[in-house]
């Protein structure tokens, strides 16, 4: 190849700094030589070459002598390249080795850059025999009269100056060879940069020409073995697969005509199922039927019809469940009362539950409903009747189907008397109670078959009902339970509060009232047992009748306590035999036997008196009224518990109507006013504050008793009894302060006269003294003790600070003197005239303080 030929080296000075030769590359410029002809260059590749890669010149021989003339053209054309040259070397003196290279090759790529050339001739339009292109090319070369010396290994020779136009011809057409070099060289550097690249492409069509061949025998191979194996092994195959295939639908086909042949033998099926009420096996039947034909069986024309009549049967089912579900509920409702409250035929009701479900017909919840309100009004007015007729012959069992005898019926209930009327309602009630309790038992039941049917659909997947539908049917199945409750208790409604409106009706014990309160709480307490707080309505109303009825006991109570204060004579009354009977009741059933209330009634003198804890009690009548009336509440409030709290706040109104009455008709002398009495006599004072006394010691076991009773408001129960007890307290002590102050008024009369004289003891101790005996005589069988002692405290302390305003009236002193000695003697008399009464012995009498 020309391009690994090496060429002549360059001087030896660069020699020695460089190895590689210059123009080891540079082939395309020494092939392009601008001063050779481009004659010559047509036959470069063409023509032959020696060993050497130059030219043989022939020398012509001249045989005249040359001289120094001869080369002064030429000497003159080097001159100024040769000092050219020896700048150039002095400036490669200074310059590293490692540059001098990149210079050469620089000025080298510099000589030969494409900017040289106009860009006229890069013009897309550029065409030399377009005239305008043409003028334009020329002019702009004959503007140039200076040309500069073109930078090329191959051209040397400095620019000069043409003083004719052939010169200037010749030295553009020069000028235009070099771009034509300059071109040339850059697309030689092209061509030989992409060498390589060509030279990989053929190799690697060559390489990809041999895989395709050889491919394309292996292809030529495979198809051969295709066609063997599609010859001997897979049409075979195929026919065995067809015959496979063929037999798959011949037995559908025989399916088909089997399934068609059991729907078309199924309507007689579901009729011997139907004879015998096997409604499930009948629906099972209308269910597969039905699936088949919409499915499997869906465009055979013979069997469109089909489904309706599934259908119609389907509804013709659905009605004969209904009324066998009806007639299996009024059989069950109507069993005796006395069987035990469970399900007869388990089996019959899942039965009819389960068909009805798979029907998705629930109407028959509604129906049961009705069903049951009937039953429950027929058998309510069967049971009235019976026992009415039993206790009035003169009431026709034909009242029992005529629906216009209900209001006459209902006069009768309310003629009964109250005790009639009980056994009646303990009647009705039991028939209630087994009702709703059978009612629940059907009600579960069918609510265990929904759930097992839902819990069927989730383990199947198949969504029979949805989870709202589920809901709805839960729903449902309890209202139907409530409502059965709720209209047993409108029944009851209807016919008691008739009973208790009545007016003209028979006065109500508490007793009686306490036996209807317990039949309703039974009734009431087994039906909230089974179902929590469906009871409302009944409970209201028993809560509101027993209000009322509090609210009358209350008032009964309430003006016979008014009108025994108002006549009460206010004297000494003995308490009756049996009413040991009612302190022994209140002890025993109520007060739990307090260890500090001891009660009892002594005979005495052929009189009976009350003793509490050993201490004698002389009462009013009053005071035995209001323990009579105390029992009652405390019984009326054991008899209804529910009205704990509000018994305690009737009784703790009593109590006060009671204090209130009494401060009246004594402090407030309302009994001399009405007549009773002509004074308020000391004895009376002393009668008052000891029955006072006597009902103050009830009243902490009664709030004990209501404390332990209520549950809620303690805080009130305890705030009331409180003030109740402090009233009584209030009461008391002005009773007392009465009492002291009529003793203080009869001894305030004899020390206002008193004078300091003889005989001693004088006569106004003596007065003083036989008063006070007297007045403690009288006290002694009504107070006790404890209250004698400070009511005589009291009295004292009164004597002594008259006695001593007194004596600094009479300018007595405590000098020693006569009258001092007559004072001592008197006040000693006084002393040993109170010891000597029993309860006042252990009184300390000081008169020290009166001379203070």
């Amino acid at each position: 190849m020309l391009n690994n030929q090496k060429t002549s080296p360059i001087p030896n000075h660069e020699t020695s700094q460089s190895s590689k030769p210059i123009f080891s590359s540079n082939l395309a410029a020494v092939l392009n030589d601008p001063r050779k002809d481009r004659t010559k260059k047509a036959y470069l590749f063409t023509k032959t070459w020696g060993s050497d890669f130059t030219e043989s010149a022939n020398f012509k021989i001249i045989k005249s002598e040359l001289g120094i003339k001869n080369f002064e053209s030429h000497i003159n054309e080097t001159n100024e390249r040769l000092k050219k040259h020896h700048h150039n070397k002095n400036l490669l003196k200074n310059v590293p080795s490692n540059s001098k290279l990149n210079i050469r090759s620089l000025n080298e790529s510099n000589s030969l850059s494409l900017d040289q050339i106009p860009q006229t001739f890069f013009d897309s339009n550029f065409n030399l025999s377009d005239r305008q292109t043409f003028e334009l090319v020329i002019k702009s070369e004959a503007s140039i009269r200076k040309i500069q010396k073109v930078q090329s290994p191959f051209l040397e020779s400095p620019t000069k100056e043409f003083s004719n136009d052939a010169n200037w011809c010749k030295l553009v057409l020069n000028k235009f060879s070099l771009y034509l070099d300059i071109i040339e060289s850059h697309i030689t550097k092209q061509i030989s940069s992409k060498a390589n690249t060509f030279f990989n492409a053929i190799h690697s069509q060559d390489e990809v020409q041999e895989h395709i061949l050889k491919t394309s025998s292996q292809a030529k191979q495979i198809r051969h073995n295709m066609q063997t194996l599609n010859r001997e092994s897979i049409i075979c195959s195929i026919r065995i697969l067809k015959l496979v295939s063929l037999k798959i639908r011949y037995q559908k086909f025989l399916d088909k005509m089997e399934l068609l042949s059991t729907v078309h033998q199924n309507q007689p099926a579901i009729q011997v199922h139907l004879a015998s009420s096997e409604y499930n096996g009948a629906l099972d039947i209308i269910s597969v039927s039905q699936e088949l034909l919409r499915h499997d069986l869906k465009f055979i024309r013979c069997l469109r019809h089909f489904d309706s009549q599934f259908q119609e049967i389907g509804k013709v089912i659905e009605k004969m469940i209904n009324q066998d579900f009806i007639k299996y509920l009024n059989g069950e409702l109507s069993r005796d009362v006395e069987e035990k409250c469970q399900i007869k035929d388990e089996n019959e009701l899942y039965s009819l539950v389960s068909s009805l479900m798979k029907i998705k017909s629930y109407d028959f919840i509604d129906l049961s409903r009705e069903e049951i309100d009937l039953y429950v009004k027929s058998i309510f007015k069967i049971k009235l009747i019976e026992k009415i007729s039993q206790l009035d012959n003169d009431v026709e069992i034909s009242m029992l189907n005529s629906d216009t005898n209900n209001y006459e019926l209902i006069e009768k209930v309310k003629s009964l008397r109250f005790d009639q009327f009980l056994e009646i309602i303990e009647i009705v009630l039991k028939n209630f109670e087994i009702i709703i309790c059978r009612v629940e038992l059907i009600v579960n039941f069918m609510l265990d078959v929904f759930r097992q049917n839902k819990s069927y659909e989730k383990e199947s997947n198949k969504e029979i009902v949805g989870q709202n539908g589920w809901f709805k049917i839960e729903d449902k199945l309890n209202d139907l339970l409530n409502k059965t409750v709720d209209f047993v208790q409108e029944m009851l409604i209807t016919v008691l509060d008739p009973k208790f409106k009545e007016e003209n009706s028979d006065k109500i014990s508490i007793h009686s009232f306490s036996s209807f309160l317990k039949l309703i709480d039974t009734f009431l307490i087994k039906i909230d047992n089974e179902l929590k707080n469906k009871t409302a309505t009944l409970r209201s109303w028993q809560q509101n009748q027993t209000s009322k009825f509090l609210n009358k006991i209350h008032s009964e109570l309430k003006d016979k306590l008014v009108l025994s204060i108002d006549s009460e004579s206010w004297k000494i009354v003995e308490p009756p035999s049996d009413f040991k009977n009612i302190i022994d009741t209140l002890n025993e059933n109520f007060f739990n036997h307090p260890s500090n209330f001891v009660c009892r009634i002594s005979n005495e003198s052929g009189s009976n008196f009350l003793y509490i804890n050993e201490e004698k009690h002389i009462i009013f009548g009053i005071v035995l009224t209001l323990i009579k009336i105390t029992l009652e509440y405390v019984q009326l409030s054991f008899l209804t518990p529910t009205f704990y709290y509000e018994v305690s706040n009737r009784i703790v109104e009593i109590y006060n109507i009671f204090n209130r009455k009494t401060f009246k008709m004594i402090l407030g002398v309302g009994a001399i006013e009405a007549g009773l009495l002509n004074v308020i006599t000391f004895k009376t004072l002393a009668l008052t504050l000891r029955s006072l006394d006597t009902v103050l010691k009830f009243i902490p076991f009664i709030r004990n008793y209501f404390l332990d009773k209520i549950v809620d408001k303690k805080a009130n129960v305890e705030r009331q009894f409180s003030k109740l007890i402090l009233d009584f307290q209030e009461h008391i002590n002005e009773l007392n302060n009465k009492l002291v102050y009529m003793i203080d008024d009869k001894l305030s009369e004899s020390i206002s006269v008193y004078e300091v004289k003889a005989p001693v003891p004088s006569q106004c101790f003596r007065s003083i003294c036989y008063q006070i005996e007297k007045t403690y005589q009288l006290l002694i069988d009504i107070l006790p003790e404890t209250n004698i002692k400070k009511l005589f405290i009291q009295v004292d302390d009164k004597f002594k600070t008259r006695l001593k305003n007194r004596l600094i009236q009479l300018k007595v002193s405590r000098d020693g003197g006569p009258q001092y000695a007559m004072i001592f003697q008197d006040m000693t008399f006084y002393q040993k005239q109170i010891k000597n009464l029993a309860y006042l012995s252990e009184i300390s009498i000081n008169f020290e303080d009166i001379w203070n």
